[in-house]
């Protein structure tokens, strides 16, 4: 099966200003910007039409990736969907129902045994990095969305800056790394967090001893999978339960902690504002680092005690350099004969060095332009 890999490093350098004589390596040692200020932003709405598998055109973002992508046009099935893409005639899928958004196609597809497919990734670069980093985007779910499966749809994490970005094992380039993934099971709809350390590929596979106070283990090298009940206790400003609102039964989730909750009742049929905030531990295996998570501006997950880089033989640390929206998919649930694929949309993302004013905490930009239409009914 072939995978198109990222763009060509000569031609982000190219785009970058990077001269082809000097590592891209050693660009993170320039001084990150002032704290709380605004790194990125974008909505999609500027840029040209783009699908995944066209070589990478798109001016602010750094690399794709469009691989495991079985039903695609490019492969022979002009009346199903690359990775994901970024298009006029999906304006509905847009916040708003005008513009444009990023559009990832999960599909289902078993070759018989566990494989990811669907996956792309749109990324975004900074050689400079930065020691802490905010990110909030939109998201909104196809009305047809099986609640089944599992998909990565987003991350942020450091890149050497050397090979492939998207090589992200213990024999690869990156890390560490934080994902946040969609995934259902018996118990509802989870809050699905996946830690990988650093630096770049060493201590990789985090354990509890990475990051403590959670309130469950982590497994399989550092995924925790959380609900939005009894995990969230403690979790809001006020040490309390958040305030999490129910889409579907109204009120709020904390109402009653013994249910199952299902995903329309986070995520409903609207578009929910989802935010991330990571600060890399001080030293090499110092548990120092920060996680927090808020959920239509919502804090619903924080951590003070995250080991993002451990002891290595250098004493080496790193800085957050790298965001990306996206990602593979796990999903399995329907014949490959019906050629099944279905859609979320990403809109509206900020990245920031600090949080948001708005959010009650920190000393950073304003997080919120102003809301785009919403009088146009979403099919």
């Amino acid at each position: 099966m072939r995978v198109n890999n990222f763009h060509r490093i000569a031609e982000f350098r190219k785009r970058v200003g990077i001269s082809s004589a000097v590592p891209v390596v050693l660009s993170l040692m320039m001084p990150a910007i002032a704290a709380s200020e605004e790194i990125f932003r974008e909505s999609f709405n500027d840029l040209p039409d783009y699908t995944s598998s066209e070589e990478l055109n798109l001016e602010g973002w750094s690399f794709r990736r469009n691989g495991e992508v079985n039903w695609s046009p490019e492969n022979g099935h002009p009346d199903r969907h690359d990775a994901f893409e970024i298009l006029a005639s999906n304006s509905d899928k847009a916040r708003g129902g005008t513009g444009k958004s990023f559009v990832a196609w999960r599909e289902s597809y078993d070759p018989g045994w566990q494989q990811w497919n669907s996956d792309g990734i749109l990324m975004k670069y900074f050689p400079e990095g930065y020691d802490q980093i905010y990110v909030e985007f939109y998201i909104k779910f196809s009305p047809k969305w099986t609640e089944a499966g599992t998909s990565k749809l987003f991350r942020m994490f450091s890149w050497s800056g050397e090979g492939s970005p998207f090589q992200f094992f213990a024999d690869g380039n990156s890390g560490p790394i934080f994902l946040w993934d969609y995934a259902n099971s018996n118990y509802g709809v989870r809050n699905v967090h996946s830690y990988r350390g650093g630096p770049h590929g060493e201590n990789y596979d985090f354990d509890s001893s990475n990051i403590s106070d959670t309130p469950r283990p982590l497994v399989n090298r550092g995924d925790l999978s959380l609900n939005f009940t009894g995990d969230t206790e403690g979790m809001a400003e006020d040490g309390g339960y958040p305030k999490i609102r129910d889409k579907v039964k109204g009120g709020y989730i904390s109402d009653d902690l013994n249910q199952t909750v299902e995903m329309d009742q986070i995520y409903g049929d609207e578009w929910t504002k989802l935010a991330f905030f990571a600060k890399m531990n001080s030293s090499p295996g110092k548990a120092d680092g920060k996680i927090r998570q808020w959920l239509d501006g919502e804090l619903i997950f924080k951590n003070d005690s995250v080991v993002w880089v451990d002891q290595n033989p250098e004493g080496k640390m790193v800085k957050w350099n790298s965001v990306a929206i996206g990602g593979n998919d796990f999903f399995q649930e329907y014949p490959n004969s019906e050629r099944h694929e279905e859609w979320y949309s990403i809109d509206d993302v900020l990245i920031a060095s600090d949080i948001p004013k708005d959010l009650g905490v920190g000393d950073g930009v304003s997080s919120n332009p102003p809301a785009p239409p919403t009088s146009i009914n979403i099919e």
